[in-house]
């Protein structure tokens, strides 16, 4: 395990603190969804240093967030001392593209164009299968997926593995970095993921056997105590974790009420609380983290609100589906 100290990231820290006052905040979302256009709503993210658009159609913004997207890791790599913490965000795009790689190979479907090219390793290798492009963990995945979806026919359970592997290989990661900041937070995405698990495998009544299979291992409670869990028992587990919000939520929706978007909503606020540490932080691993979360988290506002905005939908019902900020 590589150990760092946190002055090894003055230096990257500092850049990043200032990069913050570019960041998307509240205010700013709030004028995009009250903008008369899709383009009146776009000129807001140029603040922010995306590209001009000279329309704002669905196609052209998911193109201006991919080139934003790698720009950033591309920045930021040359910046961090430890890339492995970018690659840990690289990751999931990576596994994105082998579910698509798997999916157009049981129906034949030409799915380049939903290619993320952002992750670790080229998209279009991993499209053809080019398992000796990608890591030895995701290269064993992919077999593995493969010959389930060919076994069994089941490409939900293939997907489920490749969804295992994805974050095991973050954990991995995590701890390779000795950074405590990294494993916690990787930590509470497997523990956020396996909460919705539940809620949703109850409310579609899934078999016990679909609900194991897609419990992911690496989080701080384990899959055996949470797959049983019900009202009190279940809000006991998240008690003083920081899902103890959602838990509660989760708790209700299982015994028949509450609301769903807002469970949802407590899950991913959760995890941007975690990250808005790092703010606090003056330098160290954590600020890296931190930034890019909130990067990720930023890209994801951008596109429920100009999604929302060209489908015409009402500022009320856009601003029902934005999550807390990190600024």
């Amino acid at each position: 395990m590589q150990q760092y100290r946190d002055t090894d990231y003055a230096a990257v820290s500092a850049a990043l603190h200032a990069r913050e006052a570019k960041l998307l905040t509240q205010a700013m979302a709030e004028r995009m969804i009250d903008a008369a256009t899709p383009e009146e709503s776009y000129k807001t993210l140029l603040e922010c240093g995306y590209a001009p658009l000279e329309r704002c159609t669905l196609e052209n913004v998911e193109h201006a967030l991919s080139q934003a997207r790698r720009e950033l890791y591309r920045e930021v790599s040359v910046l961090a001392p430890d890339k492995r913490i970018i690659e840990l965000f690289q990751i999931k795009y990576d596994y994105h593209n082998a579910k698509l790689a798997l999916k157009s190979k049981r129906t034949g479907e030409d799915v380049s164009r939903l290619a993320m090219d952002c992750g670790r390793f080229d998209a279009q290798k991993v499209l053809r299968g080019e398992t000796s492009a990608v890591s030895a963990a995701m290269s064993r995945a992919m077999a593995q997926a493969e010959s389930e979806a060919g076994h069994s026919g089941d490409v939900r359970m293939a997907e489920l593995l490749l969804d295992r592997a994805c974050y095991e290989e973050m954990s991995a990661l995590a701890n390779e970095t000795g950074s405590t900041f990294l494993k916690d937070y990787v930590a509470l995405q497997i523990d956020a993921i396996n909460l919705r698990t539940l809620v949703r495998a109850q409310r579609m009544g899934c078999e016990d056997e679909i609900l194991a299979a897609a419990m992911l291992p690496g989080g701080r409670m384990f899959p055996t105590q949470l797959k049983g869990a019900r009202g009190d028992h279940l809000t006991a587990l998240t008690h003083g974790t920081p899902l103890s919000v959602a838990g509660e939520l989760a708790a209700k929706l299982l015994d028949g009420g509450g609301s769903l978007t807002e469970f949802e909503r407590a899950c991913d606020d959760a995890l941007m609380t975690f990250l808005q540490r790092a703010r606090r932080t003056p330098f160290g691993p954590e600020v890296v983290v931190g930034y890019l979360g909130a990067k990720e988290a930023e890209f994801t506002a951008v596109r429920t609100i100009l999604s929302g905005k060209i489908a015409g939908i009402a500022a009320e019902d856009i601003r029902a589906r934005l999550r807390m900020s990190y600024l």
